[in-house]
């Protein structure tokens, strides 16, 4: 009797959309280090940013769901490290935030200094008391996962071997259906930002619900464009999950608008001198007049509730094409990755294989930048060969 030879099991690497995908385009090197070597960051100050926010407004969701606590709700962080008082409230948002900080720090997950975790919690509170009491009665589904696999195509450009000839990629997004959204008074922010770009949409449909931790990119920055990428990309998955209605739009929420820093308002004032934001103080309002007014080393001006919301809500629409076009252009970036994966298997080293690639901002928060070979302030803005492809 003759047996047959075992075969080995297929490889299907497993790529998350902003811990793989995104994270690579950021850069490609701090990528390699972080997450093909396993090497966990001492401190990602990006990464603990963006995730302490989604705890939040997660748990503070799951709060409001369960007991309907009215807004605003306390908010009193505890110090660094410290107990919080045992007769706290449920529904404080420092108490929230403990949580959530507690679950991260096991994680290896710390903020980068004590102003980092002031500005987390400050823009916590504002997501929390003002953005919360229109996104929570919107919400049907939270912490949604969303997973999809996709054939790695063959390029005519790339003669790099590839190790596998399928992919998964997956997710994790808020859902809002179109019963949700008729149900909420027409002066929701939210419910009215989708009508204004969405005008026209009937039926039963989602949006998709992201958070960033971050100001909104101007229109000409690599940000901008991976940010629609990104939703459209999210789109694809859930369309492909049992049971999901056809996904109509998807809505960036960039906390920071809430809460903006010194530098954030310094972007802002050259992002509107140079006609690169979709979103300028109404002319002759106070808003433009405490914009134009302000100076580095002043306090920060309390610019109206509506233009901070119009700064932090972004609504991109889309269609089942666009969603389809988008997940094509991730196959190019995980072809991207899995040939730099095999090079590097070929060369035997890192270096030369992975090119970092971080703006500033990256490279501030980059546990490897004092042994980068080409760190941000050596490169001209924007030098990345890693970049949304325009074509898959």
């Amino acid at each position: 009797m003759e047996l047959a030879r075992k075969t080995e099991n297929p490889i299907i690497p497993s790529y998350s959309l902003t811990g793989d995908l995104i994270s690579f385009l950021r850069c490609g090197l701090q990528y390699r280090y972080h997450n093909q070597s396993s090497l966990p960051p001492s401190r990602p100050v990006q990464l603990w940013f963006g995730e302490f926010i989604h705890g939040v407004m997660e748990n503070a969701y799951r709060i409001w769901k369960s007991d309907a606590p009215l807004f605003p709700w306390p908010s009193n962080p505890t110090p660094y490290q410290g107990d919080p008082p045992a007769d706290r409230e449920l529904h404080d948002i420092g108490t929230i935030g403990d949580m959530v900080e507690s679950t991260l720090r096991a994680g290896g997950k710390n903020p980068r200094s004590t102003e980092t975790r002031r500005s987390a919690y400050e823009r916590a509170e504002q997501a929390v008391n003002n953005l919360g009491q229109h996104l929570f009665p919107l919400i049907q589904l939270a912490e949604e996962k969303v997973i999809g696999t996709r054939d790695v195509p063959v390029l005519a450009d790339h003669s790099v071997p590839i190790r596998a000839e399928k992919y998964e990629l997956h997710g994790i997004i808020d859902v809002v259906t179109n019963v949700s959204l008729t149900e909420v008074p027409n002066t929701n922010v939210i419910r009215q930002a989708i009508q204004k770009v969405c005008p026209d949409l009937t039926g039963d449909f989602e949006v998709i619900i992201d958070y960033k931790g971050s100001q909104r990119p101007t229109t000409d920055h690599e940000y901008w464009k991976q940010g629609e990428w990104q939703v459209k990309t999210y789109a694809w998955l859930r369309n492909n999950q049992p049971d999901s209605l056809p996904v109509a739009a998807g809505v960036l929420l960039y906390i920071n608008e809430l809460a903006p820093s010194a530098r954030e308002l310094e972007d802002l004032k050259k992002a509107v001198r140079n006609v690169q934001t979709d979103v300028i103080p109404k002319p002759g309002s106070q808003d433009e007049s405490l914009l134009n007014m302000w100076k580095s080393g002043n306090s920060i001006p309390d610019f109206s509730l509506d233009y901070r919301f119009a700064r932090a809500i972004r609504v991109i629409p889309v269609d089942s094409e666009g969603a389809e076009e988008a997940a094509k252009r991730f196959d190019r970036v995980v072809i991207d990755i899995e040939s730099c994966v095999n090079q590097e298997v070929v060369a035997g080293n890192i270096l030369d294989q992975w090119v970092p690639s971080g703006d500033e901002d990256t490279c501030v928060a980059c546990d490897f930048r004092y042994i980068c070979p080409s760190p941000a302030p050596r490169r001209a803005h924007g030098n990345s060969k890693y970049q949304v492809p325009t074509a898959p």
